[in-house]
């Protein structure tokens, strides 16, 4: 058992340096210029253990904004369980997770078009990731208080949800990456919440 929890965190140890290591390195070097050889470098590994962990430099960069999302969802949870209402949940997590955005719209316009491409493919499986669950327990508070529709599942109202965040991440992206993402992402949040509203 302590073994198993020591390979765990070891696992844990190498993941988070694989990610700390593309990150600095897609901010140093543009995400097209950052090459896997060069992340491997970084992070101390082989190319063949970086590929045990991700199976692309995009899933890194995914793999950052999910442990990224954790991270400041984790710090901000406290504060989201004394808000009166779904809307003002959702505000306050998105402006949490979003404010690094507007430094990164490279990276955040790379993430968007890797979503989109995830989306179009098949996955059975079609794990939910960290940011999924999150948003998906302040949507399950808001069916449980009535402000949320009941009658669609959590899963789908969560795709709905991230379906109009990325409506929001690309007019964003389109209209130069300036300064409006927060005011856009609450447009999408209540644009959300007008389909959504308990019967």
């Amino acid at each position: 058992m302590v073994q198993q929890n020591r390979r765990e965190r070891k696992k844990e140890e190498t993941r988070g340096r694989i990610l700390k290591a593309a990150f600095k390195l897609f901010v140093q070097n543009g995400f097209e210029s950052t090459t896997i050889d060069q992340i491997a470098d970084e992070a101390d590994i082989g190319k063949g253990t970086f590929y045990n962990y991700f199976s692309s430099k995009e899933a890194a960069l995914n793999g950052f904004i999910d442990e990224l999302t954790v991270q400041r969802g984790q710090r901000i949870w406290a504060d989201i369980l004394e808000l009166p209402d779904t809307r003002q949940r959702l505000v306050k997590s998105y402006q949490s997770i979003t404010s690094w955005s507007g430094q990164y719209p490279d990276l955040i316009r790379v993430y968007a078009l890797q979503l989109v491409n995830e989306a179009m493919e098949e996955d059975e499986e079609d794990r939910p990731n960290n940011n999924d669950l999150y948003f998906a327990e302040i949507i399950k508070m808001g069916q449980e208080a009535g402000d949320i529709r009941d009658d669609i599942d959590v899963v789908q109202l969560v795709r709905y949800l991230n379906a109009i965040f990325l409506i929001q991440v690309c007019k964003w992206l389109q209209g130069g990456a300036g300064s409006g993402f927060q005011e856009s992402v609450t447009q999408g949040v209540d644009f959300f919440l007008i389909g959504a509203l308990s019967t």
